[in-house]
């Protein structure tokens, strides 16, 4: 069977085989090595070169077959000591991709300038460095598809907060001569929220909840660790990993904040029921 995805491409899946063929205009035919079956109506067809790899981005339509309902409405709190807390009690910890390869990349990195420009070494090294950088993009998606799925399999709705991410992520400003307070701490805060990748994971849980039936509400983020989910009182936080509550007392952090979010998108405190 032929595809055509529009602008001169066309797509021939593998008829039990391994290989499958994309034609384009002003390239021609080109042999593919398909690791998974391609289901639904091919829309689009993309080349995509990394490093010294290319592959082929198939986008299909298919038709939503929603999931049996389970019952369950959370709301997640994404953090970065955690990756996620449930507003049900569950905890996915988080893997810290970056910190594992932070060795290998700046050894990497540091050969690499030190290697004489043009040079056959420096072009291993920055293979070398490529394939590390892509390993880690591979290890970090892989891990928030398998989370989402866990959640989109388990879960009739899943609320999140509408976290705008660049803007928490901005540098902080300073010079030799007028230093910013907490550059540092801000710089190593910044790189532990980039390499969580709220941003892909939300996308990822978006998409496979819409191909489940499932839904995904996101709710304003203002203070919602800092407000108990109990009273709604500010509280104070001494700790990354707990607030205090003045009627209260002390809360985890990351699950009050979580039944919060639960709360503002309209599913109850998000805690389980008690018998």
């Amino acid at each position: 069977m032929l595809f055509i995805a529009g602008d001169g491409a066309k797509w021939e899946p593998a008829n039990g085989s391994r290989w499958a063929y994309a034609s384009f205009q002003a390239v021609g035919r080109i042999k593919v090595s398909q690791h998974r079956p391609v289901v639904g109506r091919v829309k689009t067809l993309q080349l995509k070169r990394e490093g010294r790899r290319w592959y082929l981005v198939v986008v299909t339509e298919i038709e939503v077959v929603a999931l049996p309902t389970t019952g369950r409405a959370i709301g997640v709190d994404l953090g970065v000591a955690r990756f996620l807390t449930t507003s049900d009690g569950e905890v996915v910890a988080n893997p810290r991709f970056l910190d594992a390869a932070q060795e290998r990349l700046v050894d990497l990195q540091r050969r690499k300038a030190r290697a004489r420009p043009g040079s056959g070494n420096r072009s291993r090294l920055r293979r070398s460095l490529t394939k590390e950088w892509r390993k880690l993009r591979n290890q970090r998606r892989d891990f928030h598809h398998k989370t989402a799925r866990g959640l989109v399999d388990t879960c009739d709705t899943i609320a999140l907060e509408d976290l705008r991410v660049a803007a928490m992520t901005a540098a902080a400003t300073g010079s030799v001569d007028h230093p910013g307070r907490n550059v540092a701490a801000k710089a190593g805060l910044n790189r532990s929220i980039l390499d969580a990748g709220w941003t892909q994971f939300t996308s990822i849980l978006a998409a496979k909840a819409e191909s489940a039936g499932r839904r995904v509400v996101l709710v304003h983020p203002a203070y919602s660790s800092m407000d108990c989910h109990a009273c709604g009182t500010r509280c104070t936080r001494p700790r990354q990993d707990a607030v205090v509550c003045p009627v209260h007392g002390d809360l985890d952090a990351d699950l009050n904040g979580a039944r919060n979010i639960a709360t503002r998108a309209g599913l109850g405190s998000g805690q389980a029921s008690t018998a």
